[in-house]
């Protein structure tokens, strides 16, 4: 592998985390909300911060496309860029998703109620992404971009409240009975949400999985893109069935131990955190994954 395309999917691993850390933190802001157990503080600058790293980390991937594309190196791709965002589809569908990422940031920094504006900023990055992927092979505005589209979401949602509520469930101490109650409603909530989310993946991946597979020009298993695919399905497999151990097998227990208001929540609850994080750990391995899929044709050439 060349080490430009490395670094492209070094740097589209990033992305993919910042992106479904952002969905997440909106996704967990809601449920805090809905729960009573609020929101951290410091969430508003999380989320800025996770913006400005989209941002930055799009000019940087924008630069070693410009390398990719011209066949210059990196340090010489300056006079590439420019002609990469005015004379490619790639520079158009980039272009969408730095807007979404400048209006992200702008949603966090000038406005404390600039969550609406926040969640369009990473819809609009999201379909910048979508328009620049295998999908957009079928056209611009083609119902298979806009399926892909919605597998991104969907995945981001599933993954980012996944790794977010793993953090922010362990910062925000209990104190009292209605603490307890309120961090069982929020782990139902998630749970909840989880659940749709993977529901809409799994949908919407297989629709995406027998489009590639009708391109492959080679077995399954004797193609790297196939390879990559089976490991990713791996973890998602994993992901669901630590998911669902902790649907099944331990929320129930932290509900009942929160409506008795004893100590046994205290075990209940750390129990179902730590499920949570080794399932946050392997959505992490899925986004990694998923980054490498991305940069690995389906054709088998």
């Amino acid at each position: 592998m060349e080490p430009l395309v490395a670094g492209q999917i070094a740097l589209a691993a990033v992305q993919d985390v910042l992106f479904a850390t952002a969905a997440g933190s909106l996704a967990c802001a809601v449920l805090g909300k809905r729960s009573g157990m609020g929101a951290p503080a410091a969430l508003r600058g999380w989320q800025a911060g996770l913006a400005i790293a989209l941002a930055l980390t799009a000019l940087a991937y924008l630069w070693l496309q410009a390398a990719v594309m011209s066949g210059l190196p990196l340090a010489g791709a300056s006079d590439a860029v420019a002609a990469v965002l005015t004379e490619s589809h790639y520079g158009v569908a980039w272009s969408v998703g730095f807007i979404g990422t400048l209006l992200a940031t702008l949603s966090r920094i000038a406005d404390r109620r600039g969550l609406p504006l926040f969640a369009v900023g990473i819809l609009v990055w999201a379909a910048g992404k979508a328009a620049a992927s295998h999908a957009a092979d079928a056209g611009d505005f083609s119902v298979r971009e806009a399926i892909h589209l919605v597998h991104l979401c969907a995945t981001a949602l599933w993954a980012g409240s996944v790794i977010v509520a793993s953090v922010m469930l362990r910062r925000a101490a209990p104190s009292a009975y209605a603490a307890a109650g309120q961090r069982a409603a929020f782990c139902i909530g998630l749970s909840h949400l989880a659940a749709a989310a993977l529901l809409v993946v799994l949908i919407t991946g297989l629709y995406n999985v027998m489009q590639d597979t009708a391109q492959a020009g080679a077995p399954f298993f004797g193609m790297a893109w196939g390879r990559i695919l089976s490991a990713k399905l791996v973890c998602v497999a994993a992901a669901v069935a630590l998911g669902g151990w902790n649907r099944r097998m331990v929320l129930p227990d932290l509900c009942a131990q929160a409506r008795q208001d004893g100590s046994g929540f205290m075990a209940a609850q750390g129990r179902f955190y730590a499920w949570l994080t080794v399932e946050a750990l392997v959505m992490l391995a899925i986004l990694v994954f998923a980054a490498v899929l991305g940069h690995t044709s389906p054709t088998g050439g």
